[in-house]
Formats: C-alpha cells, sequence, structure tokens
C-alpha cells in the first residue's frame, strides 16, 4: 500500500483512520489498533438533548454557555480553591492555546501524545521546549533526581509541565503517593503543571486522585467528552483554572476569542445537560472502564509468551510496545526505527498502530489502542461477552509475523 501525501501530512493518529479506510477499498482484512477513538455507543440521553437543542443558534464566549460554565465550576470547585472555566472545541484545541499563551519554559514528559509536540512545532517554540524521557526499564515514570535538576536549572524562569495521567500512548497511570512526590518538586520550584486528564476517570486505580489535591493552585485541570463519554467527534472540551492563575486564564480566554470564538451551542446545552445528569454520567463512566479493564487484561494476556516488552494498562485501552528484543531480526527486513515497523506491518499484515517516534520516542515501539470493536451498554450484551474476536486474531497476526521474522 503505497502512502499518498495527504496521508503524510496529518497527526499520526488520525492518520490511521485514512489508513483504513484505504485497506477497506483495497478489500482488505484490516486488525485496527490505530486511532484511540472510544468505541463504546454514546448515552442515548445525550443524542437526544442535542436534538432538543438544534434551535440553539447565537454566539457565545469562549468561557461557555452560563449554566454550562457553572455546571463546570460546580464539579471542579472545592475547599482548596476556586476555578475560572475556559471551553473548547475539544482538550486538542485548548491544549493548542495554553501552549500558545504561556510565556517561558514548557516541559513535556516522552513519550507524549503526539499533539503536544506538534503544536510546539507550529508556534516555532523548539527553544522553549524542554522534554523529559522516560523509558520501560522504570515503567515510563519520571525520574525524580532528573526532574529536579532540570527545574532547578531554570528555577529562575517561568515554567510549565504538560503532565498527563492517565498516560497517552504507554496506559501507565501514576499512583496518589508518586503524585504527592512530584508535585512536591513542582511546588518548590513554582512550575505550573497542565493536567491532561483526559483518562482520569477511566484509571483502574482505586480513589485514583488527580495532582490537584497536592499542587491546588498550580494545577490547570483539562478534560473532554471524548474519552470517558465516548464521543470525540462532538469536540467539545474545557480547561478548569485556578483563581491563583487568573491573569493567565484571560490571557487564554482573549486567545480564544480571537481564534474559535465559542463552542457549538447546541453541544454545549446539550453537554450541560448531560453533565447534570450525574447519576447517569457516573454509571457510564464505571461501565465504561470495567468495559476497558475487562478488555485490556484478555489482550495484555493473549500478548504473554513471545519476547515482546510492555507494561500492564493501567488506564483506559492503551499497551506501548517495545519490539528492541527483536532488533537483530527486524533489520534483516531493513527495519531499523518505530515508524518502518509500522508501515511494514500494516502493508504486510493489515495491522494498524501508531509508531513511537510519533510519540517523541525514538525506542522501537507501537501504540496499540484496544478500540477495534462494538459495544452498547443500551443492549442485554454483558461486558463479559464483548466481541473481541477481530483485535484477538490482529494479535495471531502479530505472532505470525513475530515468527515469520524469527525463522
Amino acid at each position: 500500500m503505497e502512502t499518498s501525501s495527504n496521508l503524510t501530512n496529518i497527526s499520526p493518529t488520525l492518520q490511521s483512520k485514512l489508513y483504513i479506510n484505504q485497506l477497506k477499498k483495497e478489500g482488505k482484512k484490516i486488525y485496527n489498533f490505530g486511532l484511540g477513538e472510544n468505541s463504546v455507543k454514546q448515552s442515548p440521553f445525550y443524542i437526544q438533548k442535542i436534538q432538543e437543542y438544534a434551535d440553539k443558534k447565537e454566539y457565545g464566549s469562549s468561557e461557555g454557555i452560563d449554566t454550562l460554565n457553572q455546571t463546570l465550576k460546580n464539579i471542579y470547585n472545592n475547599h482548596k480553591t476556586s476555578y475560572d472555566i475556559l471551553v473548547g472545541n475539544g482538550l486538542k484545541e485548548l491544549l493548542f492555546i495554553v501552549q500558545c499563551a504561556f510565556v517561558g519554559k514548557i516541559i513535556h514528559v516522552t513519550p507524549s501524545w503526539v499533539s503536544y509536540k506538534e503544536h510546539i512545532d507550529m508556534l516555532n517554540r523548539k527553544d522553549d521546549l524542554i522534554e523529559i524521557r522516560t523509558d520501560i526499564k522504570n515503567n515510563f515514570r519520571i525520574d525524580l533526581v532528573e526532574l529536579e535538576t532540570i527545574l532547578n536549572s531554570i528555577k529562575n524562569e517561568p515554567k510549565m509541565i504538560i503532565f498527563n495521567n492517565p498516560n497517552n500512548p504507554t496506559g501507565m497511570c501514576y499512583n496518589n503517593e508518586e503524585l504527592e512526590s512530584l508535585g512536591l518538586l513542582f511546588k518548590k520550584y513554582d512550575c505550573v503543571v497542565f493536567s491532561d486528564e483526559i483518562y482520569l476517570n477511566l484509571s483502574y486505580h482505586p480513589n485514583q486522585k488527580s495532582i490537584y489535591e497536592f499542587i491546588p493552585n498550580l494545577t490547570i485541570r483539562g478534560s473532554s467528552v471524548s474519552k470517558d463519554l465516548a464521543c470525540g467527534g462532538y469536540r467539545i472540551g474545557w480547561c478548569a483554572f485556578p483563581e491563583s492563575l487568573k491573569p493567565f486564564f484571560t490571557k487564554c480566554c482573549n486567545y480564544g476569542s480571537r481564534t474559535y470564538s465559542n463552542v457549538c451551542s447546541p453541544m454545549q446545552y446539550a453537554t450541560n445537560d448531560l453533565l447534570q445528569n450525574k447519576e447517569l454520567c457516573q454509571e457510564y463512566i464505571e461501565n465504561t472502564k470495567k468495559l476497558y479493564k475487562h478488555i485490556s487484561k484478555k489482550l495484555l494476556d493473549s500478548l504473554q509468551g513471545k519476547k515482546l516488552l510492555f507494561i500492564e494498562t493501567e488506564a483506559a485501552w492503551y499497551v506501548f510496545i517495545d519490539f528492541s528484543n527483536y532488533k537483530e531480526e527486524l533489520k534483516k527486513i531493513n527495519i531499523t526505527n518505530s515508524i518502518e515497523l509500522s508501515n511494514y506491518l500494516i502493508q504486510n499484515y493489515q495491522i494498524i498502530t501508531v509508531a513511537g517516534e510519533h510519540f517523541n520516542h525514538d525506542s522501537l515501539s507501537l501504540r496499540f489502542s484496544f478500540v477495534d470493536f462494538e459495544f452498547d451498554f443500551e443492549s442485554s450484551t454483558k461486558i463479559e461477552d464483548v466481541n473481541i474476536d477481530n483485535m484477538l486474531g490482529g494479535i495471531k497476526q502479530l505472532y505470525l509475523f513475530l515468527d515469520n521474522i524469527s525463522i
């Protein structure tokens, strides 16, 4: 399969969807581990509300309609701090606004979600970027000594870290004790934390906390309806800024008003009603977490027995698989990096993944998303009976590949 220029100039995660469409046109069997799109059918309540508010067509503010703004404040406000809310067309757009507006050093932890670095490139801010690399040998955790060394080297400069927990692409999740230790360092060096919490509600850890619990005045909290409510294409997300960061919030609001103006009004009204229906949201999220925990265990169990390296998925549906134990075998078929490996699997085995290099990690790794299934909580099907045969078939294809290169 040849890759056209249209496929090479877009975000790699969205690129995987175009590969799928191309393979379908060629009539090929596809094993989709690419785009991290929650496959569960959305709540009928949400659909009904979008239809109900279709007549809402007025312009609005980047802070959102009044009712949604207040609902989000009610969710985030607590005894530690009060929040201002910025609403955008998905969290991706808001991350761009924040990285555009912040003046100072910006820290990324790699492997990192593809868009973090893409935004830096678009903004021509490479000189402001500091990357902290994590590896499978330490379960993709930040080394605290290295972190302090970096923070100390820029102690007199404004700084912000993009902190994604649970993490995409690795599937790891810092526990509460680890978050407290990290928080102490960020507080010591007055480092603003943008806490990307888009997968937070899907953590498998009991009583999972946000890092804001330990540094409320330094933490901006971001999320959306994309992952835990399975509505990525609805494109509505938000950031909660603590009152201590009011000037930065105001600046981001100004940037929002000058770019996207406001989020689709019917979507805001519908989302407000959904979030106010706390019992429905909680049940949906809990069921989603149970479903993906079940699926992840089944698929990770099927990955045992080869020389593949990975950590157990601790939230949502990702696993970041390291093929370095097959380095010599891969060299024999002219594969020396993750992009070449990903392309080879697409072209020869119809296995769709995203290369580790796109996540700013030069290891011989691929991200697998366990999303190639359909499920509706409104049906009578039990979570334990979800059909994941195509993904299991994809694992068999992967094993066939590994066996073939090991001959």
